[in-house]
Formats: structure tokens, C-alpha cells, sequence
């Protein structure tokens, strides 16, 4: 009896791993049709993709019944543009080899420093907020490209000298470099998206092999800059945003106006939400609701239900860039892959708590689904980065396969001869 149900277990086994074998193989022949890529990843991305089409059309509909020239389609056909021209980008980056970053990485930081400067010299201000140029047919936002290009810029100084990240002349050029951005976006103000920023090359040191005690710099930074809003009341803007998040009621109708709307949207939605396109909140109640707040109208109309299922999907698309990092053949592709993560994972996890009001509220976007050319395409960009990551750990995988069943074949012929 022992002995059946030993090998009753043992036939499960084989037959678990048999069936996670076929999975692996079906994803890898899928990756290749694919050029290589990860499918997950591709698959992932216009599904959240899509569906901010449909949410930022729902959102903004009643907005843009209301312009003086009625245009309904006006967020749906604008959106649906910045999805197509970010995927040709993300495609495009897909197939440029991401090791040719550690030539430009110097490059990349200059430019993206030019832009914030000129940001903050003939930028556009909308909201008391310097943060556009204006190219006329579009507005640009750079802070949101800086994401981006600080990816490539640590990533491929760090993977330059593996000491970069243990010396004091190299912490001093990352911490520098970071120190010059910072300054740059708070002059817009724009606090929210500096921060972000200085985590993500923080993230990417610390996987670099960062000492945790050089963390003390950043945090006596933050705290420092913290009880300085506080105590002085400078700026005034961001004085007001810390303080109205805990109690956002206590001034519904100022500072805690925007929040307190996406609170009374989130509680609406209820279980199942009140059916797509059926908010109440984005009727000129809730401002921009296409914009930043825009979960508090998924929350609306897809009620829990449908938020918990954008949480998933946003968590197994992180689970996949992790994974690309990890597998990466080189300290340049994990640290560049690990950017990446990071910086969807920030941004998702800031906007969330942002609408609940588990923080002060911020401009900060949710990623693929708030309107918005700039960060869709830096998110696109992004992605195309670890799509090449996965197509070069794929490749050396094929070459190292293809390399065991030669081996194997020359050893079974070799035993064929040895035998006759």
C-alpha cells in the first residue's frame, strides 16, 4: 500500500513537472514568433494600455461635452495616439541593444539636465506649475523622459566599475548628478516626481551593492526638508499638501477638495462599481478626473472589484521585470531591469496612496492609464529597455540549448561508434 501511494506521488511529480516544462517551452517558441521577447511582458502592457483608452474616454467625456466646440472623442482619439506612438517606441528600444547605453549613459544625463533647464526657463506654467514645453501640437513634460534616462545613467555607471557604488568619488558623481535633477524639478515645483527620481537611482545602488549606512544621507535629507515645509510654511504649496492629506474633510472645499472628491468617488463604487461610464464624481465634481485621479473613477465605475483586478495585473507585471532582471546575463542588464521595476512599482504604489489619501496628494500619473503623452511614452521606453533585456537572455539561452543538444548529440553518436 506504501509502495502505490509512493509511486502515485511520484507519477503526480512527474507529471507537474512535465506540465511546467510545456508551459516553458510554449512561452519560449511564443517569445520567439514574438522576436524573442517577453510575451508576458508585451501581453501585459496593451492590456493596461488599452484599457486606460477606454477609462481616460470614459473619464473625460463629460469634460468634453462641454467645450465650447463639443468633441466626445476628444481624450479617446488623443490617448489612443500616445498608445500607438509608444508602442512603435517601445519597439523600437525592444530591438536596440541595451548594452550600447554604457557608450551613451553621459550623453543621456546631459540632455535630460538641458531639458529640465529649459524647463525652468521658458516652460509653460499651468497650476501655479512650470513643468511643459510647448512644441505647439503637444506639450512635453521632460521630468517625466528624466525618469527614464536616470535608469540608463546609473544603471550604466554603476555596471562601468562595480566600485562606482562602494567609493567616495563615485557616490559623489551619482549623488551629485541626483542633487542637480532634484533642484531642477522642485524649482516647477514638482516634489512628487524629484522624489521618485532619487529613489529610483537609490534602489538601483542598493541592488548595485549600496552599504545600507549611506542611506542616512537621504533620509536626515527628506526629514530635514520635511520639519523645514512644516515649521516655515515654505513653500506654501507644499505646506498645504502635507497637511490637508490627514484630515482632507477638515477643508473640503480647499486644499482637500481633489481628495476628498476621489474618496467620495472610491466609496460610490462600492463592491461591483455603478457600471462602466456611469461615475458620478467626473460631472465636474472631481477636477481632471482623466488625469492623476483617475483610479478614484475605475474605483467608481468597476467598484473594488475592478480595482483589485488593475492591482493584479500591475503586480504581475512587475513580477516579470523582476524576473528579466534577475536572469540577465550582465550587472548592466539587471541593474538597468531593476530600474525599470522599480520605477512602475514607485509610481503605481505613490498613486494609489494618493487617491486613498494614505499620503499627501502629488502629480503623480498611474502608469499606461492616465492621460498623458510624456509618461506613457516614458513608460513605453521603459519597457521597450527590458523587452531587450529579455531578448538577449533569451538568445543566450537558445545558443547555450542549442549548444547541450549538440553536445548530447556528438556524445550519443560517439557512444554509437565507441559500440559498434
Amino acid at each position: 500500500m506504501a509502495a502505490k501511494r509512493k509511486e502515485s506521488k511520484e507519477r503526480k511529480t512527474e507529471l507537474k513537472a512535465a506540465k511546467k516544462e510545456s508551459r516553458r517551452e510554449f512561452m519560449g517558441e511564443l517569445g520567439e514568433v514574438l522576436g524573442g521577447y517577453d510575451f508576458g511582458v508585451v501581453a501585459l502592457v496593451l492590456i493596461l494600455s488599452f484599457f486606460g483608452v477606454a477609462m481616460v474616454f470614459s473619464a473625460g467625456y463629460y469634460e468634453t461635452i462641454n467645450f465650447p466646440e463639443p468633441d466626445p472623442l476628444y481624450y479617446l482619439r488623443r490617448q489612443l495616439f500616445f498608445v500607438v506612438t509608444g508602442f512603435i517606441l517601445m519597439m523600437i528600444l525592444a530591438n536596440f541593444n541595451y548594452r550600447i547605453y554604457s557608450k551613451l549613459y553621459g550623453f543621456v544625463a546631459l540632455i535630460s539636465i538641458i531639458l529640465l533647464g529649459v524647463v525652468n526657463v521658458m516652460g509653460i506654467t499651468v497650476n501655479n506649475a512650470q513643468r511643459w514645453i510647448d512644441l505647439g501640437f503637444i506639450r512635453i513634460t521632460p521630468s517625466e523622459f528624466s525618469k527614464v534616462f536616470m535608469i540608463i545613467f546609473t544603471a550604466c555607471f554603476l555596471a562601468a566599475n562595480p566600485r562606482n557604488v562602494k567609493t567616495i568619488k563615485g557616490l559623489a558623481v551619482l549623488f551629485t548628478v541626483m542633487g542637480i535633477h532634484f533642484a531642477l524639478i522642485i524649482m516647477q515645483p514638482n516634489l512628487s516626481t524629484a522624489i521618485v527620481i532619487a529613489a529610483i537611482m537609490i534602489a538601483i545602488m542598493l541592488v548595485a551593492g549600496l552599504h545600507i549606512l549611506f542611506m542616512i544621507i537621504p533620509v536626515i535629507g527628506a526629514i530635514g526638508l520635511y520639519f523645514y515645509i512644516i515649521t516655515s510654511k515654505t513653500p506654501l504649496h507644499w505646506y498645504k499638501r502635507i497637511t490637508s492629506f490627514s484630515d482632507p474633510f477638515a477643508d473640503r472645499q480647499g486644499d482637500g477638495y481633489q481628495v476628498t472628491q476621489g474618496l467620495i468617488a472610491l466609496g460610490n463604487g462600492g463592491l461591483k462599481g455603478l457600471g462602466f461610464g456611469r461615475s458620478v464624481s467626473k460631472n465636474l465634481y472631481l477636477p481632471e478626473p482623466q488625469n492623476d485621479f483617475i483610479l478614484a473613477i475605475i474605483g467608481e465605475e468597476l467598484g473594488y472589484i475592478g480595482f483589485l483586478v488593475l492591482m493584479l495585473l500591475y503586480i504581475f507585471l512587475l513580477f516579470r521585470l523582476f524576473m528579466i532582471a534577475l536572469k540577465s546575463r550582465d550587472s548592466l542588464g539587471l541593474y538597468l531591469g531593476s530600474g525599470v521595476a522599480v520605477m512602475l512599482g514607485i509610481q503605481v504604489v505613490i498613486n494609489v496612496a494618493v487617491v486613498t489619501s494614505s499620503m499627501p496628494a502629488t502629480g503623480i500619473t498611474l502608469p499606461f492609464i492616465s492621460y498623458g503623452g510624456t509618461s506613457i511614452w516614458a513608460f513605453m521606453m521603459a519597457m521597450g529597455i527590458s523587452l531587450n533585456i529579455s531578448k538577449q537572455n533569451n538568445a543566450m539561452e537558445r545558443r547555450r540549448q542549442n549548444k547541450r543538444t549538440k553536445d548530447k548529440s556528438t556524445h550519443n553518436q560517439n557512444g554509437a561508434e565507441a559500440a559498434s
